[in-house]
Parts: structure tokens; C-alpha cells; sequence
């Protein structure tokens, strides 16, 4: 039997070539950036792991209000919803 060789592209002129390169390079920016957003996301487990400002600007876990019945309300609504 005899190996399975490489056959050359119909066009194989040195545009087709360059195109051929082109596309590999974007296609591993495409997969590497897609990696990238599916791995390096934060992970939230719950309410109580996210850390805001108070008003005097200190950083405030929310860790601290566990067990605590705290009013949460949802800010993104339309003029006139409670």
C-alpha cells in the first residue's frame, strides 16, 4: 500500500495560498478568543459573594448581611414600577 500524499489545490497559486493562511490565522483568533470568554469568566455562586461600595466609598462584602432580611429591589425597571 502506499501512503496517502498531500494533493496540491486546484489553485494553488500563491494568492490561494496567502488566502488559505489568512483564514488559519482568523479562525485560531476566533477559537482562542471564544476559550478565553468561556474560561476566564467570573464565577458568582450567590447574592452574597458580589462586594459594592457604602456611602463613604469603602468596599463592603455583602457576606456581611447573611442571615439578615435585606431589601432588594429591582433597579431596571420602567417610570412608575415598584
Amino acid at each position: 500500500m502506499e501512503p496517502l500524499a498531500a494533493y496540491p489545490l486546484k489553485c494553488s497559486g500563491p494568492k490561494a495560498k496567502i488566502f488559505v493562511v489568512l483564514l488559519s490565522m482568523l479562525l485560531c483568533t476566533v477559537m482562542l478568543f471564544l476559550l478565553q470568554l468561556k474560561f476566564l469568566k467570573p464565577r458568582i455562586n450567590s447574592f452574597y459573594s458580589f462586594e459594592v461600595k457604602d456611602a463613604k466609598g469603602r468596599v463592603v462584602s455583602l457576606e456581611k448581611f447573611k442571615g439578615k432580611i435585606l431589601p432588594r429591589r429591582n433597579q431596571g425597571g420602567t417610570f412608575g414600577s415598584i
